[in-house]
């Protein structure tokens, strides 16, 4: 899938990798610690030819935004580091960002961790976004949409900007492919498909992919970020994310030709993964 100058399509992993010399990637101690470990991953992941990387939530520790106020200057220069090597970045919130939650105090945590992560942003020097989820359905899907909607539209608009919202593959929480295109019309967030949610959700009724696909990513337009898909290979009952199958992942791919976009890899094998579905690619002679 070509995009404008006839760049490749990037494809990466998320957060921790494999390699245990790399572990923990984030530090509790300081955001500033924190920014220098991640200048390990950005040589360790360039090293490998990898191009993509999605750095942790957990960049401050408690989300201070005195942390990182404070790691200014190491974010500045892990910022330019990932420029200078090409690999492309952005976020995903963590698991307790929740706007739609029914708690006040689970709201003002996950809009301190947007802050946060849109801070990071800024010092970096831009180009991240963050991906997140809609939140829980609380028994009341139509008020729990209501809420999403209306706190996401009362965010600061440099941190609503950088959101990127992805679909679900539970029941219970608010995030089937017609409620996140609902989402769109009324807040222009551009939409994150993933695949394995989609196929895992048994509210979602089987459709044509690259029709969703397309829709999906013409919401990215005028976005300041380039768009992206997840993929991962999951236990055919279970959301259990399985070593990432190459010849799946290259079919999948092969539907989508001549979209443009990046794919993030959603694996506990994390960069071996990537490199493995570019082994394929290579060895089996694949145009992507």
């Amino acid at each position: 899938s070509g995009r404008p100058g006839g760049d490749h399509t990037r494809i990466g992993f998320a957060a921790i990798p494999l390699n245990p010399k790399l572990l923990p990637v984030t530090s509790k101690k300081s955001a500033r610690e924190s920014a220098l470990r991640l200048m390990g991953v950005a040589d360790y992941a360039r090293g490998l030819g990898i191009d993509f990387y999605r750095i942790p939530a957990n960049v401050s520790p408690r989300d201070s935004l005195e942390q990182i106020e404070e790691a200014r200057e190491a974010i500045r220069e892990l910022g330019a580091l990932f420029r200078r090597l090409d690999v492309r970045t952005c976020f995903h919130t963590t698991y307790f960002c929740i706007l739609d939650s029914p708690d006040p105090a689970v709201v003002g945590r996950s809009i301190a961790e947007l802050a946060c992560l849109a801070a990071f942003d800024r010092y970096a020097g831009g180009g991240n976004h963050v991906e997140i989820h809609a939140g829980g359905a609380y028994g009341n899907r139509e008020g729990a949409i209501r809420r999403f909607v209306e706190r996401a539209l009362g965010l600061d608009e440099p941190v609503f900007r950088m959101l990127r919202l992805e679909n679900e593959e539970h029941a219970g929480k608010v995030g089937t492919v017609a409620e996140l295109e609902r989402i769109n019309r009324e807040t222009g967030i551009p939409l994150l498909f993933d695949v394995a949610h989609y196929r895992l959700n048994p509210r979602e009724r089987p459709g044509p992919l690259r029709s969703i696909v397309e829709t999906f990513l013409a919401t990215w337009r005028g976005a300041t970020t380039y768009p992206v898909l997840h993929y991962s290979t999951t236990g055919p009952k279970s959301g259990a994310h399985l070593p990432v199958d190459p010849a799946g992942f290259w079919e999948y791919i092969g539907q989508l030709h001549g979209l443009g976009f990046d794919v993030m890899l959603e694996t506990k094998e994390k960069e071996k993964d990537v490199l493995r579905v570019k082994e394929y690619c290579r060895s089996h002679a694949i145009v992507p």
